[in-house]
């Protein structure tokens, strides 16, 4: 019997596709558009508010929402259950950017699927991507094949930094939300020092942060 994935967020949609598993992939949420082929598979999440509204409106609904003790985003646990998965990808990293972990647990155990595995993806730095395509193909039995992946990454992005090392270094603004201004932290420091940046507003690894407009 084939492995059937279910990925709840874009990212873990792509690390699923890059190892090869995209016909083991059943379901996504409402966000996951790339590769263009999951378009169209079942859509197991939405958000509980209008994204489409501008950031500051965005942002005063989210904070409404975590008051209220509510999470940002829905999980249908009945399409969940039809699907049967036995491998759920998720995230514990930030609350309002995807289902959160707490409700992906409730949702399996509502379903009493004690053969569903959950691998939850936290990473902070740039290495602790290349590690979640590990973990992914850990828990999907190749993980041979996930380290060949992985390694192909890493390497891809350390000739990119060895090519940008010797080049001017622009100053760079990565900027996650407008309104309220938030700096892009975590591992997008990483990234932009490899492209060749400086990228002063977040430490490398640190949580995304408020700005004033000032600095």
């Amino acid at each position: 019997m084939s492995l059937r994935i279910v990925s709840l967020l874009p990212s873990a949609t792509e690390i699923v596709c890059a190892l090869g598993l995209r016909d083991s992939l059943v379901g996504v949420s409402h966000e996951c558009d790339f590769p263009a082929d999951v378009v169209g598979l079942p859509v197991l999440t939405r958000a509980k508010l209008d994204a489409s509204r501008p950031s500051a409106d965005i942002d005063r609904d989210v904070r409404e929402l975590l008051a209220g003790g509510l999470g940002i985003y829905a999980i249908d646990v009945e399409a969940l259950g039809r699907l049967k998965p036995d491998l759920i990808v998720t995230q514990d990293q930030c609350d309002v950017c995807a289902v959160s972990y707490g409700e992906v647990q409730a949702a399996v155990r509502a379903l009493a699927h004690p053969g569903t595995t959950i691998v939850s993806l936290r990473p902070s730095r740039l290495e602790d991507v290349w590690r979640d395509v590990e973990t992914v193909a850990d828990a999907a039995g190749i993980l041979d094949h996930g380290r060949t992946i992985a390694n192909g990454l890493r390497e891809r992005v350390a000739r990119l930094a060895e090519r940008t090392s010797q080049l001017p270094r622009p100053r760079l603004a990565c900027v996650e939300w407008l309104a309220p201004l938030m700096a892009e932290g975590n591992w997008v420091p990483d990234l932009a020092a490899a492209a060749g940046a400086v990228c002063e507003l977040a430490q490398p690894g640190a949580h995304s942060g408020w700005l004033e407009w000032q600095t």
